[in-house]
């Protein structure tokens, strides 16, 4: 898990990086920050189970929101980093949010099970 933690990390800071020139910036680097943060506590052994299942929680939503723009998107959105077309941009977020979520939620899961039963 800590190796994963360390990848997930690394990509979300890669997808954080990348937003500079992206038009909305800021709201995109905060999403992915949180998630490079919350993978970060997890290479350190730390799965906090709220703030993960919120952040999936919003992730997923997200993603709903954009999820009607994967049906019919090209593959060439896909298939390399540089934006091809402005039609791209939206099915290319959904994909990371969906990573986000699909990640987090993991997280989340993972901080539960690791949890020691509660004294009755």
């Amino acid at each position: 898990m800590r190796v994963a933690s360390a990848v997930f990390c690394a990509v979300f800071l890669l997808a954080v990086a990348v937003q500079w020139n992206d038009p909305d910036p800021l709201v995109w680097m905060v999403g992915y920050g949180l998630a490079a943060g919350l993978s970060l506590a997890a290479f350190f052994g730390r799965f906090p189970v709220l703030p993960n299942a919120l952040a999936a929680i919003a992730f997923a939503l997200w993603f709903l929101s954009l999820a009607g723009t994967l049906p019919g998107a090209p593959s060439e959105a896909f298939t390399s980093f540089r934006m091809q077309a402005a039609g791209h941009e939206e099915p290319r977020e959904a994909v990371g949010l969906l990573l986000c979520a699909v990640w987090t939620a993991l997280l989340a899961v993972h901080g539960a099970r690791r949890r020691p039963p509660s004294a009755s």
